[in-house]
């Protein structure tokens, strides 16, 4: 078994710290298992610009190469090494640092398991290049995943998209969210070593995630708080005046009650099997997509005369500007 460490934050810090910890409980937890610990903060990790090369090389019989030559490839690599992660973020404004995102943006166009397996799909079925067979295995391989979001915020508000956030790393290839933990506060408690209990839950979290495979999903708890999501557990709603609300992160809906003090959110179990980290929930994006050309195509093509013209000044914005 393959389990990797992740660390968004400043070296042998708090977030370090934690992961590491974690990785002391995955591995007390498999003790033939490879470690790895990767602290991406000295890397290059540039943002994703948009191009669409990886979606299509891929279609063209490719391997999703990505057009720019940085640091992301090698931590790409490890994740698709590994069986079990433990990914740890700092959070400053909300969410966490804007190193984590940029590489979420890159990894998650490249491994959405739906838009891979609808290529597939399309080389068996002879429509495009490629062999389906020879395609990477571990791109569609199950893994199981954990998060720690760290915040120096007493305040728990000022952390409250931390660990929200960090979901969207694993759902698009499917990984199984074992736990997360919001080591906020760690302006008053100091150092994380000086937390007991806080080392005591994340190395117990790294031991559960490394525990987790080969096990059906009734064999496993989730660990940490239970939230207000049964899927991703987060607290997050998006209200719409109705009593039908929304987890933003998992995009499902449900139907909202409330009895005195007490508000209670349910979710239907047909609306947790589309949730975003699903294989329905994913299909229903790449079908969203796949149609756009059909939608936008015709209507680019009858408006390109006059799309031309009027593009003018703002492909020449200075010049227009300051006339």
């Amino acid at each position: 078994m393959n389990i990797l460490g992740l660390s968004f934050g400043k070296v042998n810090a708090n977030t370090d710290v934690l992961v590491k910890q974690a990785l002391f409980g995955a591995k007390a937890a498999v003790k033939d298992a490879k470690v790895r610990f990767i602290n991406t903060t000295g890397l290059k990790i540039n943002r994703c610009i948009g191009c669409g090369a990886c979606s299509r090389n891929l279609e063209k019989g490719g391997d999703n190469d990505c057009v720019i030559k940085d640091d992301f490839q090698m931590v790409e690599d490890a994740v698709r090494e590994a069986d079990c992660l433990v990914v740890g973020a700092p959070v400053y404004v909300l969410q966490p640092v804007g190193q984590f995102k940029d590489f979420v943006d890159r990894f998650s166009c490249r491994h959405d398991v739906s838009a891979i397996h609808w290529v597939l799909d399309q080389r068996k079925s002879g429509e495009a290049p490629g062999n389906a067979e020879d395609f990477p295995s571990d791109r569609l391989r199950k893994r199981y995943i954990s998060y720690i979001s760290v915040g120096g915020a007493s305040t728990k508000n000022w952390v409250s998209m931390g660990t929200a956030t960090m979901h969207l790393f694993g759902f698009p290839v499917m990984m199984q969210v074992i736990g997360n933990y919001d080591a906020h506060n760690m302006g008053t408690i100091g150092h994380p070593i000086l937390d007991q209990k806080m080392m005591h839950d994340v190395f117990e979290m790294g031991r559960q995630t490394a525990l987790a495979p080969g096990k059906r999903e009734d064999e496993f708890a989730w660990f940490g708080p239970q939230g207000t999501c049964p899927v991703c557990h987060q607290d997050l709603l998006t209200v719409n005046g109705t009593t039908t609300v929304e987890c933003p992160i998992c995009g499902i809906e449900g139907k909202l009650s409330i009895e005195g003090e007490k508000l209670h959110v349910s979710f239907s179990e047909q609306q947790q099997a589309r949730a975003r980290g699903t294989f329905a929930g994913l299909r229903e994006h790449t079908t969203e997509i796949q149609g756009f050309g059909a939608i936008c195509g015709p209507k680019l093509m009858a408006n390109k005369e006059r799309l031309d013209q009027e593009m003018e000044k703002f492909k020449r914005f200075d010049e227009y500007i300051n006339r």
